[in-house]
């Protein structure tokens, strides 16, 4: 009976140490995963949410199984997004980017978890956003003050859009449409991060040529579509001012 004792205690001890290395997976102890958790849940929960930069994601099929996975990843020090719009195809699946989600997305939040030491915001959009989805990794992070000033350079609970601006403008950027006049921060909201820029000065005019991206790439579920964004080739920019839309032919830019 002392023997048979001596085992449960044993085995209660194993199983107590167990639990408490699950419970510290991930960097963080269990308590601590839920409070950061509840932290980015408690930011973006029940509120609309813009998008302010493209937040692409890799969209596959494995097994008959459609899948999403994030490009964007946030830490303290910044956030980058590796995205490549090349399709790579197998018997049993396939994989490649989408960057279904624009600046000017309306999204909200589905869930923030933290697992093997990463923070996973999902976002889903909204409206006629709907089905516009995209997901950010948050890294080193302990605490969502540590990654929250640089997510607000990607997502905003505040409508991008500023009041004052001309009412055919903001007709325009929630329509999708560019209008001659627009400020490359007002057009940057329509067509997002272009494919290329150049810049050059001309009669002393400073000359920006953006060339938008010409589809989303490919969006992989159940089927395959190349969606086309219908964006023009060319936009040429005179002092900080949209003054020529093309469409016969087609970075990182700085919106100021």
């Amino acid at each position: 009976m002392h023997i048979l004792r001596l085992a449960a205690s044993a085995l209660f001890l194993t199983s107590s140490v167990l639990s408490s290395s699950v419970a510290d997976a991930g960097g963080l102890k269990r308590a601590e995963r839920k409070a950061l958790e509840a932290e980015a849940t408690a930011v973006y929960e029940g509120k609309t949410v813009w998008a302010l930069r493209d937040l692409p994601v890799k969209t596959g099929m494995t097994m008959g199984l459609p899948w999403v996975g994030p490009l964007v990843e946030v830490s303290p020090s910044g956030w980058k997004t590796e995205a490549t719009a090349i399709v790579s195809s197998t018997m049993a699946s396939a994989h490649t980017t989408w960057f279904g989600v624009r600046p000017y997305e309306k999204l909200a939040l589905k869930e923030a978890i933290y697992d093997d030491d990463v923070l996973t915001i999902t976002f889903v959009g909204t409206g006629a956003s709907r089905g516009r989805d995209t997901k950010i990794d948050c890294l080193e992070v302990t605490a969502f003050s540590d990654v929250s000033a640089v997510l607000d350079e990607l997502v905003t609970t505040t409508d991008p859009v500023d009041a004052g601006w001309p009412d055919d403008i903001k007709k325009a950027i929630v329509g999708r449409q560019l209008v001659n006049g627009m400020t490359k921060r007002q057009a940057y909201l329509v067509v997002g991060e272009p494919s290329g820029s150049s810049t050059r000065t001309e009669d002393g005019k400073k000359i920006e040529i953006w060339n938008p991206r010409p589809n989303n790439g490919m969006r992989i579920g159940f089927g395959m579509a190349l969606e086309a964004t219908g964006f023009p080739t060319e936009m040429r920019f005179e002092d900080g001012a949209l003054t020529g839309i093309a469409t016969s032919s087609g970075g990182g830019v700085s919106l100021d």
